[in-house]
């Protein structure tokens, strides 16, 4: 009996899903939903259904992946989170601006921690953390306990942990449980975005077991890691962090699957975000570094990824310089908003016989109420924001809103904060809109997108086709730079360069690189990869950002599913890791090894080396037959940090299926 596995990509706007032969590698069907926020079930089971799965085919495997862990960090839109600090010295993180790369505003500290050599530096302060809590409970959703030198000691995390379970039961995340890294302040940003994912991801992975479950489809469900690789869900659950690239890896792994190329530069286009990872001999390259999205850097082991708040659904603008911008803001398209809100579409065009003294882009923009608020929420506001709240049960046109509310700036609202938290949604002008213009998309409300633009251009005095023509080599030029930027840093200290190309020689050789006008000097960037475009944009932008680096493109048949593809053609793999360190007091000197929270001491350092070696590779077995793996191959590698010696070793086999040739490679 042939064997069929399904594959489902939950996006900022679309879930993917696709029907895949195991045997004959081959997509059966592949189909799109929007993505319902307001209930996950809904996209998924439209999608399900959509696959036209017979009742026959014998599904063996389910395989998500998601960007909504990328883009609720992107965007901001992840729940609150309290972290605590143990033995972090505030002075130092503050005077160097560390405070910046931990991910979330709400920071506290405590006495206590450890040294190089797991020795407790002060005691833990028990009373002050109990009085924390207790104070704040209510204004966190989640909480995340990072303590100093945690991964050589992690007593004073559990004793925290302990004691603020006993006053809540909000989520409590503990560093050490992700990361054995020594970088404390990456370790921290990890605790907290972990934190902050657990509810996001809790919702996804219910949404998708209860469709399985409606559509009676009973199989393993495992969702993708940040690396590619694939983990059971309930593992995803406890540590959703390492689903943060989820999306843009499946996408990498997908595009090489579908283009059968077993190196390339795969860039994933969607609505919110652009992705770019680097396949090698079939494999993602994986960060030393750690998933860093935005400007948060992680301890988290996943795919060298370049992400930029770059898509279709990125909000037009201009600055003061009167230069278009593209984002980072994820709005509506108001082609899409006006096709399932009638009300809109005969707003927006009402538009058409305005005078131009009276022209105000707020009267292409419009504000929504996405999810209802609770109690807590709606006493917290005053007058004129309870309001507002109450206007935009439905879609509501924002010059309205203001006027109604009696306001002359949507900031006088001060609504940002539930804007973030994706309780209020936006809809403008995007890129999705335009495309409907110039005929490269039809999905929507086209005749609404031809007047919001009419009505764009005439406000700021422009032409419509220089305007499309101006947004679209925007675009463009934004990925080609990425592109140029995330080659080059390939073989160089990725944390060390500028995330942008900077100084005046630098932007003057961009700029001849994207539009030679010089009469004198040429100045090519050559990319030694092809390119594999994936997602639904793709076709519209990455083959000119392919020819401006000189890179053959390949956009393979279901490129715009290739996250879903990817979801389930990829390997199972667990990592575990055993360290060994020294710790000396004026009595004894001994060699430590620290693995899955226990420690055992040698006297010889040869002796902790091979008892560490062998613990790690025994735990990654266990761990990958246990998450579904069969008959896994382990590789353990050996790092030196200072006086630190990392065994790190990782189990790949295949999904638990049956005696086949994994999809993978």
């Amino acid at each position: 009996m042939e064997r069929y596995v399904i594959g489902i990509d939950t996006g900022g706007t679309f879930t993917d899903g696709v029907l895949l032969n195991y045997e004959s590698r081959k997509v059966i069907s592949a189909a799109k939903s929007l993505t319902t926020r307001e209930d996950l079930k809904i996209g998924v089971i439209k999608v399900l259904q959509k696959l036209n799965i017979k009742e026959d085919y014998n599904i063996k495997l389910v395989g998500i992946s998601s960007t909504l862990a990328t883009n609720s960090v992107a965007e901001g839109k992840a729940r609150k989170v309290g972290l605590l600090l143990i033995g972090y010295d505030q002075d130092l993180v503050e005077q160097y601006g560390l405070t910046e790369k931990l991910s979330t505003r709400n920071i506290s500290y405590f006495n206590g921690g450890h040294d190089a050599q797991g020795n407790e530096k002060s005691p833990l302060d028990k009373d002050d953390i109990r009085k924390w809590i207790q104070e704040k409970e209510n204004e966190f959703d989640a909480v995340a306990v990072s303590s100093y030198f945690s991964p050589l000691n992690p007593e004073h995390e559990e004793k925290a942990f302990e004691i603020i379970k006993e006053h809540t039961n909000l989520p409590v995340v503990m560093a050490n449980q992700l990361s054995t890294k020594l970088n404390s302040i990456k370790r921290a940003a990890t605790a907290a975005i972990n934190a902050s994912l657990v509810a996001v991801m809790q919702d996804f992975i219910q949404a998708v077991q209860n469709s399985l479950q409606e559509l009676g489809i009973d199989a393993p469900l495992m969702i993708v890691r940040g690396d590619g690789t694939m983990m059971p869900y309930t593992e995803a659950v406890q540590k959703p962090v390492e689903t943060v690239l989820s999306g843009p890896a499946a996408s990498a792994i997908g595009g090489r699957f579908l283009a059968r190329n077993g190196s390339a530069l795969v860039v994933d286009m969607g609505s919110t975000t652009t992705d770019m990872a680097l396949v090698k001999d079939s494999r993602v390259v994986v960060s030393e570094e750690g998933a860093r999205v935005g400007d948060t850097e992680t301890s988290v082991e996943a795919a060298k990824i370049r992400t930029i708040s770059v898509g279709c659904d990125s909000r037009i603008s201009y600055n003061k310089k009167k230069e278009i911008l593209i984002g980072p803001e994820r709005v509506r398209p108001l082609s899409q908003i006006a096709q399932h809100h009638k009300k809109v579409a005969e707003e927006i065009h009402s538009l058409k016989n305005a005078t131009l003294i009276r022209k105000n882009l707020f009267d292409i923009e419009y504000w929504y109420l996405h999810k209802p608020l609770d109690d807590q929420t709606l006493e917290a506001l005053d007058d004129k924001q309870r309001k507002a709240v109450a206007l935009i049960e439905e879609p509501h046109r924002l010059s309205d809103l203001m006027s109604k509310v009696g306001v002359f700036h949507p900031s006088h609202l001060h609504l940002e904060g539930l804007i973030q938290e994706g309780k209020i949604e936006c809809a403008a002008l995007t890129p999705s809109d335009l495309l409907h213009v110039e005929g490269g998309m039809n999905l929507w409300d086209t005749d609404t997108a031809f007047t919001a633009t009419d009505y764009y251009c005439q406000t700021y005095g422009v032409n419509r086709k220089e305007f499309t023509e101006t947004v679209f080599d925007r675009i463009v030029d934004i990925i080609v730079e990425e592109i140029i930027i995330f080659l080059a840093c390939q073989n160089l200290d990725y944390a060390s360069m500028p995330s942008n190309v900077d100084g005046e020689w630098g932007r003057w050789m961009l700029q001849e690189i994207l539009h030679s006008d010089n009469n004198y000097l040429s100045i090519d960037a050559g990319s030694r990869f092809p390119v594999i475009g994936t997602g639904a944009p793709a076709r519209h932008f990455l083959k000119r950002a392919a020819r401006t680096v000189h890179a053959k493109f390949i956009l393979p048949e279901f490129s715009e599913v290739a996250n879903a593809v990817g979801a389930v053609s990829g390997s199972v793999s667990e990592v575990r890791e055993a360290i060994v360190f020294v710790r000396e007091n004026e009595i004894q000197y001994s060699y430590v090894v620290k693995y899955r929270g226990k420690s055992k001491s040698f006297e010889q350092y040869r002796e902790a080396s091979d008892f560490a070696g062998n613990i790690a590779r025994k735990l990654a077995k266990e761990a990958a037959l246990d998450a579904g793996a069969t008959d896994p191959y382990v590789e353990v590698e050996r790092k030196t940090e200072g006086s630190l010696t990392r065994f790190i070793a990782r189990a790949v086999g295949n999904p638990k299926l049956s005696e086949v040739q994994s999809v993978e490679d």
